[in-house]
C-alpha cells in the first residue's frame, strides 16, 4: 500500500496512517508513504515512528526537477521511472485523502505500468461537499475523478452517517462503498476507578481550528462552573491558527489559572497524559483514543455554537458523532459535568466501562483487514484524461483567490453547518 499525503504533523489522519503502517508491519505487509513536503515540516516523532514500519519517500526520490516544483506541482514534474520502480514496485493499493493526491496516485500507477486501485478516505465529512458546484475547475475535476470515475468500492466513508450525507448531497446511492470504522486503538488492559480528586480535570486534544468550536465555548462553561464554586481545570492540547484567539478569550475571562493551552501533545504521550484526566471533550479519532483509556468522553460536536452535545461517546459512537444537525437530543455540557461530579463511585466506573466497550469497532486490526481487501478492486479500463497544465493553473489561481477573497467557499465552508438550528 502507498499513502500519499502532505506532511506528518500531529493530527488524526496522520496518526491513523502511522497506526495502519504499524499494523501492516505486524502482518508482514509492505507500506510506503509519499510526503509532498520537506522532511522538517513533519513532526519528528511521527516521522521517526513511520520510518520504523514504512518506506518513507519524498518528491526528490521519484521526480526530476526543482525541489519546490516537485513538492507543490507534482503532476507537472517528470517521473524518474527507474527510481519510481525501485521505491514502489511492491505497492498493491494507493490510498489518499485529497483529490490532487488521488490524481497523482493514478498517474504513478500508470508510470508503473500496473493496474493499482486508487482508494479515497473521507476523513472529514465536508471534504468533497464544500462549495457545492461553486468551486474552481480543478476541484470539479477532483470530484469528477472520485465520484464518476473511481469504482464505488474505492470510497471509504468510515461511517454509515457519512455515507448518508453524501447520498443526500451527491444524489448517488454509493451501495458498494465502505463504512468500516477507522482503526484508532489496540485493545489494552485498563484499571478503572470511580474516585475523583479536586480539581476535576478535563482535557481536549486536537488542532486549534475553526470547526472545533468546543475549544471556545468550553471557556464559557468553565467560567460558569467556577462562579458556582466548582473546582475545575481545563487543559487544551494542540496547535493551530486560532491559538491566540483562544488565549485572548481565556485572558478576558480571567481564567489563566484554570484553563491552559498546553501546546502539541506528542503522539507517544497521548495515553499516559490523557489517562490522568477525569473527563475528555473532543471529536475525530482523539475521542476514540480517550474512550479506549476508560476516560468518560463528551462529544465535541463540530461547528456547534452553543455549549451543547449529543452526550458521551459511549452513547453515540455508532453515529457520525462529529456532525452537527443529527436527529439526536442535545444536552448541555455544563449539566453533564455537574452530573459526573455528583455521581456515585460505582456509577462512574460503570460509565468508564461503557466507554471501553464502545471502542470494539475501532481496532487497528479490524480496520487494516478491511482496508487491505480494497487492493482487489478493479479499476476502470478506460483512462481518465485531463489537462494537467490547466489543472495546476487552476490550483494556483484558486490558491490566491482563497488567500485574498474572504468570501471564497473554501473559507466559508463551515458556515452552513454553524447556522444549523441548535434548539
Amino acid at each position: 500500500m502507498l499513502f500519499i499525503y502532505g506532511a506528518l504533523t500531529v493530527g488524526g489522519i496522520e496518526t491513523f496512517f502511522v497506526r495502519m503502517a504499524k499494523e501492516r508491519f505486524k502482518n508482514n505487509l509492505h507500506t510506503s508513504i509519499l510526503l509532498l513536503s520537506k522532511p522538517e515540516l513533519s513532526n519528528a516523532e511521527l516521522l521517526s515512528e513511520m520510518k520504523k514500519y514504512a518506506n518513507v519517500i519524498f518528491p526528490k526520490d521519484i521526480f526530476h526537477g526543482p525541489a519546490l516544483l516537485c513538492r507543490r506541482l507534482p503532476l507537472l514534474c517528470q517521473v524518474d521511472e527507474e527510481r519510481l520502480v525501485a521505491n514502489l514496485k511492491s505497492i498493491d493499493q494507493i490510498h489518499v485523502y485529497h483529490g490532487m493526491h488521488a490524481l497523482l496516485g493514478y498517474r504513478l500507477a500508470q508510470k508503473l505500468k500496473k493496474t493499482i486501485p486508487v482508494t479515497v478516505g473521507f476523513y472529514h465529512y465536508i471534504k468533497y461537499l464544500w462549495g457545492g458546484d461553486d468551486v474552481a475547475w480543478h476541484e470539479k475535476l477532483n470530484r469528477k475523478f472520485i465520484f464518476k470515475y473511481l469504482p464505488e468500492e474505492s470510497l471509504s466513508f468510515f461511517s454509515e452517517g457519512n455515507r448518508e450525507l453524501y447520498i443526500k448531497h451527491k444524489k448517488q446511492k454509493f451501495e458498494k462503498s465502505n463504512t468500516f470504522r477507522l482503526g484508532v486503538i489496540d485493545k489494552k488492559m485498563i484499571t478503572l476507578s470511580g474516585d475523583i480528586v479536586a480539581p476535576v480535570k478535563i482535557a481536549a486534544v486536537g488542532r486549534l481550528v475553526e470547526f472545533k468550536t468546543y475549544n471556545f465555548y468550553m471557556i464559557d462553561v468553565i467560567k460558569e462552573l467556577r462562579l458556582k464554586g466548582v473546582d475545575i481545570q481545563f487543559d487544551i492540547y494542540g496547535s493551530g491558527q486560532l491559538k491566540h484567539q483562544i488565549q485572548e478569550k481565556i485572558n478576558k475571562a480571567n481564567l489563566q489559572d484554570r484553563i491552559a493551552l498546553k501546546g502539541t501533545l506528542d503522539y507517544s504521550s497521548f495515553d499516559s497524559t490523557v489517562s490522568n484526566y477525569d473527563l475528555f471533550i473532543g471529536s475525530g479519532t482523539a475521542i476514540i483514543q480517550a474512550s479506549s483509556l476508560g476516560v468518560p468522553s463528551i462529544v465535541g460536536v463540530e461547528n456547534m455554537v452553543e455549549p451543547n452535545t449529543y452526550g458521551y461517546f459511549c452513547d453515540v459512537w455508532q453515529h457520525e458523532y462529529n456532525l452537527k444537525g443529527l436527529n439526536l437530543p442535545l444536552l448541555k455540557i455544563e449539566d453533564i459535568i455537574n452530573e459526573f461530579i455528583s455521581m456515585e463511585k460505582d456509577k462512574r466506573v460503570e460509565l468508564k466501562e461503557k466507554h471501553l466497550d464502545s471502542i470494539n469497532m475501532f481496532t487497528n486490526e479490524s480496520c487494516q483487514n478491511s482496508m487491505d481487501v480494497l487492493k482487489h478492486i478493479e479499476m476502470p479500463l478506460d483512462d481518465f484524461k485531463f489537462n494537467k497544465y490547466f489543472y495546476e493553473l487552476s490550483r494556483i489561481f484558486d490558491w490566491f483567490n482563497i488567500k485574498f477573497n474572504s468570501k471564497h467557499p473554501r473559507r466559508t465552508q463551515f458556515e452552513d453547518y454553524r447556522n444549523i438550528n441548535e434548539d
